[in-house]
Formats: structure tokens, sequence, C-alpha cells
């Protein structure tokens, strides 16, 4: 049973400025740690992606799309996302050479915007991830692109049954705002520790992906 987007349009409207150019961590961001050890500084952009499409808008209710027989259902998994970083030389004139980086886990914190302070809360998501980062020459830089999670099925069915218990605000379609915040940590093949963090801001709620 598809649903019309015609009563969200201003809702949307509203929305494009804060999600406009969403993502990134800018060079010696507050949270970074340890790169002066490592000798790199790494940047990150965050894009969320669901279904092969990059989008910011997280569905959080399964919809039926055709009664049938038989009945359809829209499509519905983890929210993805792919993360770009970016790594480049604190000294491009080292005389030393740079050990290969590796991110082993990763933190998103789920923040709620000003305008949904009164919506669900979003439990951390804490994922093993191995991702190996080889350190540019000079005043070059490297980049590495993989995909990672933005808001898995666990934590999009707990805000589906939270925001239509009662106890929270609902929002029209039950769209909300929040910031994700990543916290990529690792260590360099010297083991030297090191972390870095980017953000997103989204939105979530109930959206017709039929």
């Amino acid at each position: 049973m598809k649903r019309r987007y015609l009563i969200f349009i201003m809702y949307w409207l509203l929305l494009t400025g804060i999600l406009y150019g969403c993502g990134g961590a800018a060079p010696g961001s507050p949270g970074s740690s340890g790169i002066e050890d490592t000798g790199v500084q790494l940047d990150a952009v965050i894009t969320p992606t669901y279904n092969g499409a990059n989008t910011y808008s997280v569905d959080a209710f399964q919809d039926i799309c055709d009664l049938g027989p038989p009945v359809t259902y829209e499509y519905f998994a983890d929210h993805g996302a792919t993360v770009t970083i970016t790594a480049r030389l604190i000294n491009p004139t080292a005389t030393f050479t740079p050990g290969i980086l590796y991110i082993e886990k990763y933190t998103v914190q789920y923040r709620r915007l000003n305008d949904s302070i009164g919506t669900p809360p979003i439990e951390t998501f804490i994922g093993p991830q191995s991702i190996t980062i080889t350190p540019p020459s000079g005043t070059g830089t490297t980049t590495t692109t993989t995909n990672i999670v933005f808001l898995d099925l666990l934590r999009k069915d707990q805000y589906a049954t939270d925001v239509t218990s009662g106890q929270y605000s609902s929002g029209l379609a039950y769209i909300n705002n929040y910031t994700a915040i990543y916290t990529f940590e690792g260590q360099n093949e010297y083991g030297k520790h090191f972390s870095f963090k980017a953000q997103v801001q989204f939105q979530i709620g109930n959206f017709d992906n039929c």
C-alpha cells in the first residue's frame, strides 16, 4: 500500500538546509589523537547508502507495497554507508617513512538534534572493522574507501518501537533528526595507537521505498 509524499513536502524543504553537505571531519578536528605518533593525518567522509542509492533518510518501518496476492513488502535491511578516508603526512619533508595504519574498530554514537530533542535515544553501535591505510609520500595523499554500518536493523526496529510507544515526541510520519558521530580506532605497524572522528546528520522515520 503506497503512501504519498505530498504531506512531507514542507517538512522536506525545512530539512534540506540541515542535510545538505553533511559528512566529513576537518583536519585536526576535535577527538583525533595519536597523529603526532603516526605522522599521518586522517580525514573521513561518511556517505549513507541504502538499496544501492546514497540517502540520508533512514527508513525504520517496513510497509506493504502491494496487497497482492501475493503481498509484497518494501525493501528493508541495515542502512549502510561508505567511508572515504584520506591520508596525508603531517610533515611532508620528514625523513622517516610512516608505518602502515590499521583501523581495528569503529564506534557510532547517535545524538538527537535540537529540533528532535524529545525523540527516542538510539543505542551506540560498535563494529569491528579491518581497514588498511597506506600513507602517502611527500605532499601527496592516499584515499581508501570501504563499506560500514550506518544504522542496523536492530536499532531501526527499536526506534520504531520507541517512537510509537507514546513516551517520546513522534514527529510527522515519525521523522526526526540525528547526528551520527563515528570514532575510528587502530594502530600502525609500529604499535602506535590513533583515533579520528567523522560525523554526518540524517533523518529517520517512515519513508516510502516501494
